[in-house]
């Protein structure tokens, strides 16, 4: 699809430190197969949070802390024809916090309300908010992130049971990281480009995702073009090049790409990822008691003849933690039951009180 509109030095920014995050996210959770994940959706998350951790966040979002909440209200606020976005936060009553955090805090609402918050800003997408809450939360913060494109045209199905693309973007792209890829993206009139990417089998996920960075980048770039086609006049991995008689038109090539229908969804645990703790740290410095941090993400995505729909959520709650023992000395009494012994089992109560019902003879192995 044509780009439109004009980037700003700072929207730039955000785009590159988004792909960059991305990138480092997949490599540090060992991602790269999962079947949906919004790397995005955590980092618009953490952005909006930046002005609250203790420590600048350049290395980890690829922007300071200011220009990061910047990039994130600019995000939030700015319209979209199929992007949905949206931050928000909830403190329970009687919480008090000993700074001001950089996004709105509402009430605590039940888990009835928190599912209606993914639902309503996932256009029905993701229907249960990934957290479920319990006596010790105390604070809940989340991003939700929608797409859902259509294709301009609808793909047919073809014989062998794969949407057929005769449009849209089709090259066979050479790159560093994983040889020749075939590259197919649909034509869509509503702002999103999804590009399908295969390398040859035995290459890596890992190196695959590397390939369809370089693919993005290069098409952006001006350095790769519809049609483009990198590896000769030789079938391919992924690919076949014979001579078809073509009726009424000029001599050309004639592009086809068979794409698979397919839905996932997954949950992630993203507590682990690059930059939760930095900016969790921040989070929970604001409350009074001892607490801790968890932050987990629910995606869903789909592709079909008419388009591509996905959705995340991703929360991250901060829950009173659990006190930790103190020291203090006692006997250490330990009772062997390592040699053939008996169990009786005794009713206790009304009636039956005191009555063995089953005993049995044990002997260990």
């Amino acid at each position: 699809m044509e780009k439109s509109g004009t980037q700003t030095p700072l929207s730039l920014a955000a785009a590159e430190a988004v792909r960059r995050y991305a990138a480092t996210t997949r490599s540090a959770l060992g991602s790269a197969e999962s079947p949906v994940i919004s790397y995005a959706g955590l980092w618009l998350l953490l952005a909006s949070l930046a002005p609250a951790a203790e420590t600048e966040t350049d290395e980890i979002l690829g922007l300071n802390k200011a220009d990061a909440r910047a990039a994130a209200l600019t995000l939030l606020e700015a319209p979209h024809p199929t992007i949905g976005a949206a931050v928000a936060g909830w403190l329970r009553s009687g919480v008090e916090l000993t700074k001001g955090l950089p996004i709105v805090l509402d009430p605590l609402p039940d888990q009835a309300g928190l599912d209606a918050w993914a639902d309503e800003h996932t256009r029905g997408l993701i229907k249960e908010f990934p957290l479920e809450l319990d006596a010790q939360t105390l604070l809940v913060l989340a991003s939700a992130l929608v797409v859902t494109p259509r294709w301009s045209e609808q793909l047919e199905q073809g014989e062998d049971g794969l949407l057929l693309l005769e449009s849209g973007f089709q090259a066979v792209v050479d790159t560093e990281a994983a040889g020749p890829v075939a590259v197919a993206s649909p034509s869509s009139e509503d702002g999103i480009s999804v590009y399908s990417v295969i390398a040859e089998e035995g290459v890596s996920a890992d190196d695959v995702w590397r390939a369809a960075d370089e693919v993005v980048r290069r098409i952006d770039a001006g350095e790769v073009h519809d049609r483009t086609f990198d590896a000769g006049q030789e079938d391919g991995h992924a690919w076949t090049v014979r001579e078809v008689t073509a009726f009424g038109s000029a001599p050309s090539d004639r592009w086809r790409s068979h794409l698979p229908e397919w839905s996932a969804e997954d949950r992630h645990d993203l507590s682990s990822a690059p930059g939760v703790a930095e900016i969790a740290r921040g989070v929970m410095a604001a409350v009074e008691e001892e607490t801790e941090a968890v932050c987990v993400q629910k995606a869903v995505a789909s592709y079909d003849r008419e388009g591509f729909k996905a959705a995340a959520v991703t929360g991250m709650m901060v829950r009173a933690a659990t006190a930790a023992p103190r020291d203090t000395k006692v006997r250490q009494i330990d009772l062997r039951f390592d040699r053939p012994h008996a169990v009786v089992a005794v009713a206790r109560g009304g009636a039956w009180e005191g009555i063995p019902l089953f005993g049995s003879w044990v002997t260990p192995a």
